[in-house]
C-alpha cells in the first residue's frame, strides 16, 4: 500500500506512481476539492440532514480521493 506522506514528501516517487510532481499534485488536489464540493452540494436532493451528517465515507480527504482516483 502506497503511504500518502511518504509520496508527498518524494517528487520522483510521486512522478513514478501517478506521474505528477508534488507541485502539480497539490494544484491538482486543490481544484479537485473545491469541484467535489460544488458536486456534493448540487446534487444533493431534499434531505432532512445537514450536509456532513450520516455515515462517513472510508475514503476521508479529497485529496486521499483524488490519489485513489489516480
Amino acid at each position: 500500500m502506497i503511504n500518502k506522506e511518504r509520496l508527498l514528501r518524494d517528487n520522483r516517487l510521486c512522478k513514478a506512481i501517478i506521474g505528477l510532481s508534488v507541485e502539480e499534485l497539490k494544484n491538482l488536489a486543490a481544484e479537485f476539492s473545491a469541484c467535489y464540493l460544488i458536486y456534493r452540494k448540487k446534487n444533493r436532493k431534499d434531505h432532512e440532514r445537514q450536509m456532513g451528517a450520516g455515515q462517513k465515507g472510508f475514503i476521508p480527504t479529497p485529496l486521499d480521493k483524488l490519489l485513489f482516483i489516480l
